[in-house]
């Protein structure tokens, strides 16, 4: 669905190898990898389409459909971050289908690949960040995309908006993610988060809607409720599992109810 700049990926981590050659007291260099039973973008675990999948028909991965991967994904990355409030990193994850032959049934797994960076800061419980999130996705170029980031938080609570920058083949200049979330700790070292998920669209970009003639295309619509616990089972090693309450695509069709889990080692 997305395509991927090998040269600009590889390019992060090194710098980010770099700066952990060079690390002063202030900044540190972390990694992570994951495993993840399905791999579910923003609460749309059923279709990004126009109608729901209909029985008997290819759906899910094997039309190139949500979720990103209908088996468990191979996640990981990089983070950068100093004192002075300065971050940068690199993801991956695996998907379950791509569109390496042009075709929407390509079944071909593939990789998102995503950098990202900002800056982010504290004035005593009141949090700040800016930054940017580029999309990378093998093999299509109309699927690279850049989402802009602003975000404030209030000891546990935090509101995020996400407007996005550009047309690309999954979502239009001026798609906005808007997030509320909370997180705390639990007796026994048990964590718990809620994210609530709201979309605002445009209807008509480059390459969704174009015309603007479909009357399915929504203004906004609630994306997701996300419930989720996490459990250190080591100083490195994580468990964490989420039950994903489905809102609707842009195009107004309700997502399944998901639960979903993933193991978590950290360096």
């Amino acid at each position: 669905m997305k395509s991927f700049n090998l040269k600009g990926s590889v390019a992060v981590v090194g710098a980010l190898a770099l700066m952990a050659n060079s690390l002063s007291a202030s900044a540190a260099v972390t990694g992570h990898f994951d495993v993840v039973s399905k791999y579910v973008l923003r609460g749309i675990t059923t279709t990004y389409g126009t109608t729901a999948p209909v029985s008997g028909t290819a759906s899910g991965n094997a039309a190139g459909d949500a979720p990103e991967s209908e088996k468990p994904s191979l996640q990981g990355g990089l983070d950068y971050s100093d004192d002075s409030g300065f971050y940068l990193g690199y993801a991956f994850a695996t998907i379950g289908y791509s569109y390496a032959d042009g075709t929407l049934g390509d079944k071909a797994a593939s990789i998102e690949h995503d950098t990202y960076g900002g800056y982010a800061g504290k004035v005593g419980d009141i949090g700040y960040k800016v930054g940017l999130l580029h999309l990378n996705y093998v093999p299509q170029a109309d699927a690279v995309g850049t989402e802009a980031l602003l975000g404030v938080s209030y000891k546990e609570f935090g509101f995020n908006v996400q407007p996005f920058l550009n047309d690309t083949t999954y979502a239009n200049k001026g798609d906005t993610y808007i997030t509320a979330t909370y997180a705390t700790k639990l007796p026994m070292d048990i964590g718990f988060n809620a994210s609530l998920g709201y979309y605002k669209y445009t209807k008509s970009g480059e390459f969704i809607n174009k015309d603007g003639a479909s009357t399915l295309a929504k203004d906004m619509a609630f994306r997701h409720l996300i419930l989720g616990v996490s459990y250190p089972f080591t100083k490195n090693v994580n468990a964490a599992a989420s039950y994903i309450i489905g809102g609707e695509n842009r195009w107004g069709v309700k997502q399944d109810n998901m639960l979903v889990g993933s193991v978590s080692y950290t360096f």
